[in-house]
């Protein structure tokens, strides 16, 4: 950079001598110029290399002090231009340019960015004029052609702009650039058939482009000319078999003519295609199934998930979609395995999680239950239903103690009425086995204070009060709600029952008791029990045995007495 400074005086001092050469000794006034225009020089050197190291702030000092001493130093006015620009400071950075090309009206770089200002202002004209001098000047100039017909689209002159690509055309013959400004403007203006006469002219022009030929395809789709597009679609597809977005659009060209088959073909097809992004695959899965009728959905799935396995070996998204094929045909076995599979690639996927967990349950692995749901409540902190899936696992295999304690946590973390329910009916079920009545019935008196139908806890909060022989009314009245729902469940037939035994309503108990066996093909020890208990209070002895006896052989619940009463034949509670 110094080297470059020193050039410049010695420039500048050369052409100072030889002017004193030519006059002879240089009067006091014309010495002053000459340190003038040095200083000048030197300042302005010190701009430029202030603005490489980008020290603007001390750029901006040094073009300024380069202008003291030469008040038409243009080249200073330009840099300073460009320097306020960028400060903010933009009416002096208008300023300075208007001044340079006022100096130095052929030099194309002023005009250029004093054109570029006026845009900014708003002064159209001005750019105009300027650039109509500068395509004068070089009509072959594609860049300044371009700038030139931005801005007439700015403005909106359509015309000027046809006009302007016209006289391009003439000067320069058939150009890509041309065609793609032409089709930009008739689409602008809503022109579709002039927008796709260009088009017909660039794939004429260059016709083997494959992204032409799907524009203007896809420009007949829109004007309904499906067939002018379908022979565009095979023309890309021998131009170039692996395009990645080639079965997408023939998938959707023969779905429009109702051509399903060929159309899942496409889309399988698609997904085969291993220059198409698995993002995109993912989304046309998705697209296809919303547009589908459920009559193959199945099998199609099928094939699809084959596809992406195939394909993307490495992705969750085959195994889980062949997973959910074997759920929805209830083959949970083999739906576990494909859940597993998914998640080994990506573990923390939520889906996967969740129905993996519903087929632990559907085939009662409560272990593996267990194991799920740990895992996902890892990923998952706060979701609350991996906790009452956790909790159930706990339930069935008796551990009562995990089971209070997972469930109390989840439903801290539930803010779904119907799912704090589902977690208050375990909760009350689980402290009843553990002898907490208070903290049993108070999760149930939650559940019904939100839901006072919810027959589930209606009939285990009436039948557990029962054997408490407590609040007898309230319990027959919460199990009349339950044979009024289902009067054909035995279930709710039995606890509405056993409390009119309670009650000492002998016959009505064995009126609803009969119901029982009525509607169960296979009633349980309880039930025997039950009616052999109900039997004894009425005087009939010889069937209250019978039946304990049938209790003892269909096992189950059963009471802790059952061995004592047959062995007696005496009724023991």
């Amino acid at each position: 950079m110094k080297r470059f400074v020193l050039i410049v005086l010695l420039l500048i001092t050369s052409s100072v001598f030889a002017q004193s050469e030519a006059v002879g000794e240089a009067p006091n006034d014309t010495i002053v110029v000459r340190q003038d225009l040095a200083k000048n020089a030197e300042y302005f050197s010190k701009g430029l290399e202030e603005k490489y190291n980008e020290n603007f702030p001390v750029a901006i000092y040094n073009f300024e002090q380069a202008l003291k001493f030469y008040n038409d130093d243009d080249a200073s006015m330009y840099e300073l231009s460009e320097l306020y620009q960028d400060a903010g400071r933009n009416t002096e950075a208008f300023s300075m340019i208007s001044r340079a090309a006022e100096l130095q009206p052929d030099n194309k770089w002023y005009q250029i960015r004093l054109a570029k200002f006026c845009v900014k202002n708003g002064d159209y004209q001005t750019f105009i004029d300027i650039y109509d001098k500068l395509i004068e000047n070089e009509p072959e100039n594609l860049e300044y052609l371009e700038t030139y017909i931005n801005v007439l689209l700015l403005m909106g002159d359509y015309d000027k702009v046809i006009e302007t690509l016209d006289v391009v055309e003439q000067q320069l013959g058939k150009n890509e650039y041309v065609y793609l400004q032409r089709i930009q403007i008739y689409d602008e203006q809503g022109k579709k058939d002039k927008a796709i006469e260009e088009m017909e002219k660039l794939v004429e022009f260059m016709p083997e482009n494959t992204h032409y030929i799907a524009m203007l395809a896809e420009a007949y789709r829109k004007v309904k000319r499906d067939k002018d597009a379908y022979p565009l679609y095979l023309k890309i597809e021998e131009l170039e078999p692996n395009n990645k977005y080639i079965n997408i659009s023939l998938m959707d060209y023969y779905q429009s003519m109702g051509e399903i088959d060929k159309a899942f073909e496409e889309f399988i097809a698609a997904i085969k295609n291993k220059n198409l992004d698995y993002e995109t695959k993912a989304q046309i899965y998705d697209f296809w199934f919303q547009n589908q009728d459920d009559k193959n959905s199945s099998e199609e799935a099928e094939i699809a998930g084959r596809a992406f396995i195939e394909t993307h070996s490495d992705k969750s998204i085959g195994y889980y979609i062949i997973a959910t094929v074997y759920y929805n045909d209830k083959k949970y076995e083999q739906a576990k395995e494909y859940y597993n599979l998914a998640l080994e690639r990506e573990a923390s996927n939520f889906a996967s999680l969740y129905q993996l967990a519903i087929c632990d349950i559907e085939l009662h692995d409560y272990h593996d239950l267990i194991k799920t749901t740990d895992t996902a409540m890892s990923f998952y902190p706060e979701q609350p239903l991996f906790y009452l899936f956790n909790g159930i696992g706990y339930f069935n295999l008796k551990d009562y103690e995990n089971t209070v304690k997972v469930l109390e946590k989840g439903r801290k973390l539930s803010a779904n009425k119907e799912l704090t329910a589902d977690f208050d009916t375990y909760i009350g079920d689980t402290y009843n086995i553990l002898k907490n009545k208070e903290k049993s019935y108070e999760a149930y008196d939650r559940v019904l204070r939100s839901n006072p139908d919810n027959i589930y806890v209606l009939n285990n909060y009436a039948y557990y009060l029962s054997l408490d022989n407590q609040d007898l009314e309230r319990a027959l009245q919460m199990s009349s709600k339950t044979i009024k729902a289902e009067p054909k469940n035995p279930t709710y037939l039995d606890t509405y029952a056993w409390i009119l035994y309670k009650l000492g309503r002998y016959d009505d108990a064995l009126k609803y008791m009969n119901k029982v066996f009525k509607y169960d093909k296979n009633p349980q020890g309880i039930n025997f029990e039950h009616l052999g208990d109900i039997l004894y209070q009425l005087g009939d002895t010889k069937n209250a045995v019978k039946n304990w006896k049938k209790a003892k052989k269909a096992g189950g619940e059963v009471s802790e007495f059952l061995e004592q009463k047959i062995k007696d034949e005496k009724l023991y509670e």
